[in-house]
């Protein structure tokens, strides 16, 4: 009987630790991502998409501690009357809360639901720890840009903080060069982080150049981030360059962005 007991608790520990895969963590600092290059991926099926001068996208940010809320907008966002008209997702960071393994996995398990293509920039909270490089092989580069149509999508680690400010990120050489290198069928510019630049999480002694590079094209639209949880659409500087805040998903909120041509509307959407 005692041997018969033994085996069952085995057994009991073993379907446990299978069935719980996906949070099951052996180390705080374990890098083991159930997927890989997820925006490279992402991008390709972008490319595939008819290449429209009128569409929308969605964005969305601060999923990590909101997963019942993420489960939510998946079964939202297949189900929208609009979806043919919704190119793609965007995700303005922080799928972590401690940058932990099963956390980056439990985001995963969640919006490979979603029908839609979904590119995400790194946040704060996803280089804890290991995040980093979780994010790395999960995501890809930090730093990176796509076309869709007459529309570049520039993506860029704002998360001084997080490097102690010690002046590589933002990295601002990289970012000259995305703008500069546009091509001259581009008509929009957006512009994607994390931090916006007027945050104290923000190296503040490259606020005014980012700020400046960010509006000095003609083609640039609008900067797009995440972190403070709260929608927010503001002009900071003289330049009146326009950025926008959105909210966490915790909220049950996102952004739904639509372009026509040049001209870039949103709309604050609660599910």
């Amino acid at each position: 009987m005692k041997r018969y007991s033994g085996f069952l608790l085995l057994f009991l520990i073993v379907f446990l630790t299978i069935s719980c895969k996906r949070n099951f963590q052996y180390s705080v600092l374990e890098v083991r991502p159930l997927a890989k290059n997820l925006n490279a991926k992402a991008l390709e099926q972008i490319r595939q998409l008819p290449q429209k001068d009128t569409f929308s996208f969605l964005v969305i940010s601060d999923t990590q501690i909101a997963y019942d809320e993420l489960q939510r907008f998946v079964k939202h966002a297949n189900k929208l009357d609009d979806r043919d008209q919704i190119a793609f997702v965007l995700h303005g960071g922080d799928f972590t809360d401690y940058g932990a393994n099963f956390e980056y996995n439990l985001y995963y398990d969640d919006i490979k639901k979603l029908k839609l293509p979904v590119v995400g920039v790194i946040g704060n909270h996803d280089m804890l720890g290991n995040g980093r490089e979780i994010y790395a092989q999960m995501f890809g580069p930090e730093n990176f840009s796509f076309i869709y149509g007459k529309n570049k999508f520039i993506f860029f680690n704002s998360n001084s903080r997080e490097v102690a400010f010690d002046g590589s990120v933002p990295d601002l050489g990289w970012i000259e060069k995305e703008i500069k290198n546009t091509t001259a069928d581009v008509e929009n510019l957006f512009f994607i982080s994390h931090v916006a630049p007027f945050v104290y999480d923000f190296d503040q002694t490259k606020t005014e150049d980012l700020a400046r590079m960010l509006s000095s094209s003609t083609k640039s639209r609008l900067s797009i981030h995440g972190h403070t949880h709260s929608y927010q659409l503001e002009k900071p500087f003289e330049d009146q360059f326009p950025y926008l805040t959105v909210p966490t998903l915790q909220k049950r909120s996102y952004v739904k962005i639509t372009v026509q041509g040049q001209t870039i509307t949103h709309q604050q959407i609660n599910y």
